[in-house]
């Protein structure tokens, strides 16, 4: 019988401690979420990607805040949930509040939207710069 020699026992290996003794916020600096700190084409793909796995209505309810944010120029600061259910009930993409926070948790999930606290309020909003979010509604709808 041939006895199996592996390949680590093969080589000559070196093993030398790197410990950098630097706390995990310096070692992992350099890590960026891909919707937030990235370039505009690694969001802009990102979020089509999820886009197009997304059912109909929530692909819906992404657009009317994605257009809602776009026509509210650079001063947006966000749209508060109860504005944002009274908009997607206009648009028959949601039928309860239940049905609408759990597909913002969906998106919060995918890093597509955020919350922010403005006067008191939760507002959401997409965190991508104007020119991305145009080029986003241009492509996809």
């Amino acid at each position: 019988s041939k006895a199996v020699v592996s390949t680590q026992s093969t080589g000559n290996w070196l093993w030398f401690d790197c410990t950098t003794f630097e706390g995990y916020t310096d070692e992992t600096s350099i890590e960026t979420s891909l919707m937030v700190k990235q370039t505009g084409a690694i969001a802009l793909s990102s979020m089509t990607h999820v886009l197009r796995s997304l059912t109909p209505n929530a692909r819906g309810i992404f657009k009317l805040l994605a257009t809602f944010q776009q026509d509210s120029g650079p001063e947006f600061q966000g749209i508060t949930f109860q504005d944002f259910y009274i908009k997607c009930r206009e648009k028959f993409l949601v039928n309860s509040d239940a049905t609408l926070r759990t597909q913002l948790t969906e998106f919060k999930d995918h890093m597509l939207i955020k919350t922010r606290n403005v006067d008191g309020s939760e507002a959401l909003y997409i965190p991508v710069e104007p020119k991305i979010l145009q080029q986003f509604l241009e492509s996809e709808f």
